[in-house]
C-alpha cells in the first residue's frame, strides 16, 4: 500500500496489442488449428484512483518556522498520505469547515482522483461549495475494459451525485448499451461521433429497450438531456419511445436522419423541434454567440428543470440541481469548435412539451407528507445534522409518475 502511495504519474490506460494468430499442424495427430496468443488485461481498474501529483512532497515537509506544526496541520498530511483509504463514513463527524481545507489541500497536491472525489461528494454534496467539487470531468481517452466496468465506479444508486456520460470513437456491445440504463444517476448522455454496436451504432430498438426500463423499473429517473450526433441509423421512431422516460426533456440531434422533415409527427408525439438559433436561450450566460457542445448539454440539463416541475416539486427541483456533477468521457474525444448557436441551423434539438399539471389539494398534502416524513427521524450521524438534506429517493420517485 505505501507503494502505491508514492507512484508517480501513471498512464492512463495499457496499450491494446493486437491478437497474434498462428496457423499450426500438428504432426502426431493430424490436427491443423489456429494458435492466438491473448495478451494480458489490466486486473485492476486503476483510472479510479489515478491522480497527476505524488504524495513524495507531502511525506518530506516539514513545518516552516520555529516550533513544530500543528495538530490539524498532522492531521490532514497523514490524511493525503492514506487517501485510498477513506471513506464518506470516516468524514461524517468532521465539519464542514475542516473537510474544505482538507479538500484544498488535496487539490493543492493534485490529489483529486475519482475515487477521492467520490468520497468528498458524498460527504460534503452541500457544505463545500467549490466548483472543484461540485462539477468534475473526467476522461479516458483509450478504453481497455467493458462499457459496463467503467459505469458501476460512477454510479450511486443513493443520488449522491449526477453522472453525464459521454461516449465517443468507441465501440459497445448492443448489451452494454441496453444495459446503461442500470446507470441509474444519469442525467445527460451524449452517444457521439464513432460509436459503434458493433456496427451500425444506435438504433431504435436500443432506445425502445431504454423507454421499457424507464415504464417497468424506473430507470433513467435523472435523465433529463440524451444527445446523438453522426448515428444515421436511428429514426423519427425513437421520438415515441423517448416518451416513455419521463423525466427527459431535450433530445438533441446533429448529423443524423432525424431533422425538420419530421417535426410534424414529433409534434403529434409531445415534441417541438427547435434549432441553434433556439438554443441561445438555454446557456447560462443568457445567449452567449458561442459555446461548446459540452456547455450546452450542461445549461440544457438545468433548464430541464422547467419541465421536471411539472412532475415533481419544487424543493426535489432545487434538490436535483444542487448536487454534484461528474461528467465522464469514455473514448477519443476531440475538442469542438466555437458553436454558434444563434446561427447554426445543424444543431437540432426536440423539447418536450411543457403541460401543465394541475395539483390537487389531496396531491400537494401527499408530497408534503413525504418530505416531512424524509426529516421526522433525526440522524445520530453529525454528518446528516450539519446540513438538511432531503430523502432523495422519496424525491427522485416522482419522476416516474
Amino acid at each position: 500500500m505505501s507503494r502505491l502511495l508514492t507512484i508517480k504519474t501513471r498512464a492512463d490506460y495499457v496499450p491494446r496489442f493486437e491478437r497474434s494468430k498462428n496457423r499450426t499442424f500438428d504432426q502426431s495427430s493430424g490436427l491443423a488449428y489456429t494458435e492466438v496468443v491473448s495478451h494480458a488485461v489490466p486486473m485492476r481498474a486503476d483510472w479510479i484512483w489515478k491522480s497527476r501529483g505524488c504524495t513524495s512532497d507531502i511525506s518530506n515537509f516539514r513545518s516552516i518556522g520555529p516550533g513544530c506544526a500543528s495538530l490539524q496541520n498532522m492531521a490532514i498530511r497523514r490524511t493525503l498520505l492514506n487517501l485510498l483509504s477513506l471513506t464518506s463514513e470516516s468524514l461524517e463527524t468532521l465539519p464542514g469547515v475542516i473537510g474544505q481545507k482538507l479538500w484544498e489541500t488535496i487539490i493543492a497536491h493534485e490529489l483529486d482522483s475519482l475515487f477521492v472525489w467520490r468520497v468528498f461528494a458524498a460527504a460534503y454534496p452541500n457544505e463545500i461549495e467549490a466548483r472543484t467539487l461540485k462539477h468534475r470531468q473526467h476522461v479516458v481517452e483509450k478504453p481497455n475494459m467493458g462499457l459496463l466496468d467503467y459505469i458501476k465506479p460512477i454510479t450511486s444508486t443513493s443520488f449522491q451525485w449526477i453522472t453525464f456520460l459521454t461516449l465517443s470513437h468507441v465501440t459497445c456491445s448492443r448489451l452494454d448499451l441496453i444495459n446503461m440504463s442500470k446507470l441509474t444517476n444519469l442525467g445527460a448522455l451524449t452517444i457521439g461521433r464513432g460509436v459503434k454496436a458493433p456496427e451500425v451504432g444506435l438504433d431504435d430498438s436500443i432506445v425502445r429497450a431504454w423507454a421499457r426500463a424507464a415504464t417497468e423499473v424506473g430507470a433513467f429517473s435523472m435523465l433529463r438531456v440524451l444527445a446523438c450526433r453522426s448515428q444515421q441509423v436511428i429514426t423519427a421512431q425513437s421520438l415515441s419511445y423517448l416518451v416513455g422516460i419521463p423525466s427527459l426533456f431535450l433530445f438533441a440531434v446533429e448529423a443524423c436522419s432525424i431533422g425538420p422533415q419530421d417535426k410534424v409527427r414529433a409534434y403529434a408525439l409531445g415534441w417541438k423541434y427547435r434549432t441553434g438559433k433556439i438554443l441561445g436561450e438555454y446557456l447560462v450566460n443568457g445567449g452567449s454567440a458561442n459555446a461548446s457542445w459540452d456547455s450546452t448539454m450542461h445549461s440544457c440539463f438545468y433548464q430541464g428543470s422547467r419541465f421536471n416541475a411539472t412532475n415533481l416539486t419544487v424543493e426535489g427541483v432545487e434538490a436535483v440541481n444542487a448536487m454534484p456533477i461528474l461528467h465522464f468521457c469514455l473514448g477519443r474525444t476531440p475538442e469542438d469548435a466555437a458553436i454558434d448557436v444563434r446561427g447554426l441551423p445543424s444543431m437540432q434539438f426536440f423539447q418536450r412539451i411543457i403541460q401543465q399539471v394541475r395539483r390537487t389539494p389531496s396531491t400537494l398534502m401527499a408530497v408534503k407528507r413525504r418530505l416531512s416524513g424524509s426529516r421526522s427521524n433525526p440522524p445520530c450521524k453529525m454528518r446528516k445534522m450539519r446540513a438538511e438534506q432531503q430523502g432523495f429517493e422519496g424525491i427522485l420517485t416522482e419522476f416516474a409518475v
